[in-house]
């Protein structure tokens, strides 16, 4: 890994805070110290960290380098998922699934109240890339939730009719610059009546384990143009939305540790 991160010029303080965005526990210095031979990882952190710098070779055009062990389940029961995402591809579909809705459930965010961080963070997305809607959502077993959003948007969507279940599939952006040139949205609900979408860039938000909860995303009733330096402004967002998710995650562990206490 050590090789990966100095072969791209990767700074540590960047790979941590993406590892902990994609559900890691362990603090920088441990990390540090495993990228240099002092101390080990147990597998799921290994795998995850490895998920991280490879997605961040990805950002940079580049193929993966830092392959992953293949992970034990872990104790993880309703608290979380028992495997790590970067592990998908030994499970079918709905065991897949079922990981993804663990680690949504881990964060607390689906039946938790509004979160001015994220109020704040949509507000200045939409402003500064001069569209009408930015949203952050996550996508539960049969609807969309927004946690936070501005513009013509509903609270709750069907997942059925919801861009962003596309979003969740992969990890990379999904950006449709036109919808009404995009053979897969051109008769989409809500491109044919209210809102009326003509634009959509929408970047996966993960959970405990690396899983794929929800979306940050932007949108607007005009086709837009989305270069590779916008595409790398969005991430930024995605970022400081990931690390609001990191701490509900947190807090959310930390109730449950006290409703086992008493």
């Amino acid at each position: 890994m050590l090789d990966a991160l100095s072969l791209c010029n990767l700074p540590l303080d960047q790979v941590w805070l993406h590892y902990c965005g994609n559900g890691g526990h362990l603090g920088e210095a441990r990390i540090d110290l495993f990228l240099k031979g002092g101390a080990r990882l147990p597998a799921l952190e290994r795998d995850i960290l490895a998920h991280a710098i490879n997605e961040m070779l990805w950002d940079r055009q580049l193929p993966s380098l830092v392959p992953y062990v293949l992970p034990p389940v872990v104790d993880g029961g309703t608290d979380g998922p028992g495997i790590s995402a970067a592990a998908a591809w030994l499970l079918t579909d709905d065991e897949a699934e079922g990981e993804r809705l663990k680690s949504l459930a881990a964060t607390g965010l689906v039946h938790s109240g509004p979160v001015p961080v994220l109020d704040a963070l949509v507000e200045e997305a939409r402003d500064a890339f001069g569209v009408s809607s930015a949203s952050v959502s996550v996508i539960g077993a049969y609807h969309q939730h927004l946690k936070a959003s501005i513009g013509p948007l509903r609270g709750h969507l069907p997942r059925r009719e919801a861009f962003c279940d596309e979003t969740i599939r992969t990890a990379y952006p999904l950006v449709v610059t036109d919808t009404h040139a995009d053979g897969r949205f051109s008769d989409h609900p809500l491109v044919v009546d209210e809102p009326y979408l003509r634009f959509y860039a929408g970047h996966p938000l993960q959970g405990p384990g690396g899983w794929n909860i929800g979306t940050f995303c932007i949108l607007d009733q005009r086709p837009h143009p989305f270069p590779g330096e916008k595409q790398r402004f969005l991430r930024s967002f995605v970022r400081r939305a990931q690390q609001e998710i990191g701490r509900s995650r947190h807090a959310e562990e930390a109730r449950r540790g006290d409703a086992t206490r008493n």
